[in-house]
C-alpha cells in the first residue's frame, strides 16, 4: 500500500510540475496579447455620406449584395410623390438574416448620417416575414419569400394601380359610391 501512495504522490507531483511549466513557459491567456485584432464590421464600405442622400443608390444595391439578400429590385418613385427616390425590394433567407441586415443598415446609417437626418426605425422588426426601413431617399422591404409573392409591390409600384388585379376590384366595387351624394354632402 505503501508503494502505491509513494507512487500517487510522485505522480501528482510530476503533474504540477508539468502544470506549472505549461501555464508560465508556454499558455498565453486569451486577452493577454499586447495587440488585440479588431473586427471591423463596415470593412470594404465607405463611411461618407452618399451624394444624393445617406446612401446612393448604386452603392446601396452593392452592400444588399454583400450580406446575401436575394431578388433585389430598385423601383425610382416619381418626384411628385414626394416620399422616396427609390423603392428596394429584397428577399431574406431567413428572420435571423432579414434582422441582421436591417440592424446593420441601421448602424451603417447612424455613421453616415448628418446631425440633420433622421435616424432610420426598423419597422417590422419582430416579424419574420417582412421589414422595412426608411433611409431617406431610400426605403427598403425585406420580405420572406413567401410574403415577397403575396405582396407584389415590384407590380404595385412598377405598373400602378390600374394595372394591379386587386385595384381595379376595389374600384369597380367602390365606383357606385362616387355617384351618391351622402346627405352631410347636400348643400343647405
Amino acid at each position: 500500500m505503501n508503494s502505491h501512495r509513494k507512487y500517487t504522490a510522485e505522480l501528482v507531483e510530476n503533474k504540477s510540475e508539468e502544470k506549472k511549466s505549461f501555464d508560465e513557459d508556454n499558455w498565453q491567456r486569451i486577452g493577454d496579447s499586447e495587440t488585440v485584432e479588431e473586427f471591423d464590421e463596415f470593412q470594404g464600405i465607405s463611411l461618407q455620406r452618399g451624394t444624393t442622400g445617406i446612401f446612393d443608390i448604386e452603392e446601396f444595391v452593392e452592400i444588399l449584395n454583400q450580406q446575401k439578400l436575394q431578388g433585389i429590385v430598385v423601383i425610382a418613385v416619381p418626384s411628385q410623390l414626394n416620399y422616396v427616390d427609390y423603392m428596394v425590394i429584397t428577399t431574406g433567407r431567413s428572420p435571423k438574416q432579414m434582422t441582421a441586415v436591417a440592424e446593420f443598415l441601421r448602424k451603417l446609417s447612424k455613421r453616415r448620417c448628418l446631425t440633420t437626418d433622421p435616424l432610420p426605425v426598423i419597422e417590422g422588426k419582430n416579424n419574420k416575414d417582412w421589414i422595412a426601413l426608411d433611409l431617406g431617399n431610400i426605403a427598403l422591404h425585406i420580405f420572406s419569400s413567401k410574403v415577397r409573392k403575396i405582396y407584389d409591390l415590384e407590380t404595385l409600384w412598377t405598373c400602378g394601380p390600374d394595372f394591379d388585379d386587386l385595384s381595379i376590384e376595389k374600384d369597380i366595387l367602390t365606383s357606385p359610391m362616387n355617384s351618391y351624394t351622402f346627405p352631410s354632402q347636400k348643400s343647405v
